[in-house]
């Protein structure tokens, strides 16, 4: 069904918004791995399913203790259109009430399971945490590329795409650059070559080396 009034669209968003929102945070207690968009789709369907029936059963209950609090859900049915122009701060009220639990509800059901499964789990390239994360300040990163194919490539990293998927991951090496073939030994690159581009799919391994910064 799609959303045709405002109020649809709200509401439509107040149901969705609790399954995605425990889904992003538990991305910090899970390892990525690939998978459908439909199995992605139903579990954030199912986790704002849970929630929002948690935040319905709120609303529910303070209509049942304080009727006036609340919106009559027989005129809602009945009459919809009239409904909601004369009492439209009683439907945001709930919405609002009811969006509010789904999302603590949320938010508590990862807090819990961080507690007691770990949290800080994160989907991070070891490019990144060793060109980026474990470098010392000051200093640069130098790597030795060694190819599938035996040749080899020494510079310093300039770029590089950080992708968790090896076939997807590029580097990209700058000056000093060295390179070698067989069993020869390392020859510099013509200083007209200033950058080169390795796929990570050809590499084979990687030697890394920290180095200090010339100072000016």
């Amino acid at each position: 069904m799609v959303p045709s009034t405002w109020l649809s669209v709200l509401f439509f968003v107040v149901l969705i918004a609790p399954g995605l929102f425990f889904d992003l945070l538990a991305e910090r207690r899970r390892v990525g791995a690939p998978e459908s968009a439909f199995r992605e789709a139903s579990r954030v369907v199912l986790a704002s399913l849970v929630f929002s029936c948690l935040g319905l059963a709120v609303v529910a209950l303070v209509r049942t203790l304080e009727p006036a609090w609340m919106p009559d859900p027989d005129q809602v049915v009945a009459e919809p259109h009239r409904y909601l122009v004369e009492h439209y701060r009683l439907l945001l009220t709930a919405l609002l009430l009811g969006g509010s639990v789904a999302l603590a509800a949320a938010g508590l059901a990862h807090w819990l399971l961080s507690r007691k499964y770990g949290a800080g789990l994160r989907t991070l390239s070891p490019w990144r945490k060793v060109f980026r994360q474990e470098r010392p300040a000051g200093t640069t990163t130098h790597v030795r590329v060694r190819l599938t194919n035996g040749t080899v490539f020494t510079g310093q990293v300039a770029d590089y795409v950080a992708d968790l998927d090896l076939a997807d991951r590029e580097i990209v090496l700058a000056p000093p650059l060295f390179s070698k073939t067989g069993g020869q030994v390392l020859t510099a690159l013509p200083v007209e070559w200033q950058r080169v581009i390795l796929h990570g799919s050809s590499i084979e391994s990687i030697a890394v080396q920290y180095r200090r910064q010339a100072q000016p």
